[in-house]
């Protein structure tokens, strides 16, 4: 299965950089710039737009390959300037979405958005390596972590970082919600063979208590799929491919201004 090749490959990795720069030693670099006293940035961005946009920073994936040839973060981030993005999702998985933690870095150099760290987090490194690359919000999957969720979300929420918490069906959601998460992401795409399917979104809002935020994610590709999936409730999408293969596309960017303006 790719989501196993993908957390073995994230391991050794994780494993490599730990030689380079301790543990410690990098809970210590995030401890010295942590924000105690920030404010729920993400949470409050979502809940005061009708429908919040998350454009993603999406090279490649392993499904459909290079998405984004020419990929440029200046460039992208102008783009999705011009579009009014509410908040951006950084890909920082190196091996099989080609993006990386440089990335992140250059562009909290460029923005002041709020910017969310996606990847597979497995190991408390990667948490204290988003909170010193600029990131605020940080990507948690439920089928990765299982019930290591709560320790995960609780080291999240001591250096102040908001986990946007990754879920694809009711049993994920149940435990996400226990562990008090304030931000659900719902995965249209299954994990385990790719399939995507916009009906998950609309399956699982229900379940959802109406003051926290609801983000769909994957699969939405077209105009009337954002419009699909805007009529379930949701407070805010991600989105990465269909932005990232229109990025020069005029017509596209006029449909999505309008959609924007109803």
């Amino acid at each position: 299965m790719i989501l196993d090749k993908i957390l073995e490959k994230k391991r050794k990795k994780i494993e490599e950089r730990k030689i380079a720069v301790s543990l410690e030693e990098m809970k210590n670099k995030a401890l010295k710039i942590a924000d105690f006293n920030g404010e729920n940035r993400l949470k409050s961005c979502f809940k005061s737009n009708d429908l919040s946009l998350i454009g993603e920073f999406k090279k490649a994936s392993p499904s459909k390959g290079i998405i984004a040839k020419y990929f440029h973060i200046e460039e992208i981030e102008k783009f999705y300037k011009s579009l009014k993005v509410n908040a951006y999702s950084v890909l920082t998985e190196e091996d099989f979405f080609y993006g990386s933690d440089e990335n992140l870095r250059k562009l909290n150099n460029l923005t002041t958005i709020p910017i969310i760290k996606k990847d597979f987090i497995i190991d408390f490194y990667q948490i204290y390596e988003a909170k010193i690359f600029g990131a605020c919000g940080i990507l948690l999957i439920v089928s990765v972590l299982g019930e290591k969720l709560k320790e995960f979300y609780d080291e999240c929420i001591k250096f102040n970082l908001e986990p946007l918490i990754e879920v694809h069906d009711k049993e994920e959601l149940d435990i996400a919600l226990k562990c008090g998460g304030e931000i659900i992401g719902i995965n249209n795409r299954n994990l385990k063979d790719f399939t995507i399917n916009l009906d998950t979104t609309k399956n699982l809002i229900k379940y959802i208590p109406k003051e926290k935020v609801v983000v769909s994610e994957s699969g939405i590709n077209t105009i009337d799929d954002l419009k699909k999936v805007k009529g379930f409730g949701v407070d805010a999408v991600l989105i990465g491919e269909m932005f990232m293969r229109n990025i020069n596309n005029l017509e596209f960017i006029r449909q999505l201004k309008a959609f924007r303006n109803d």
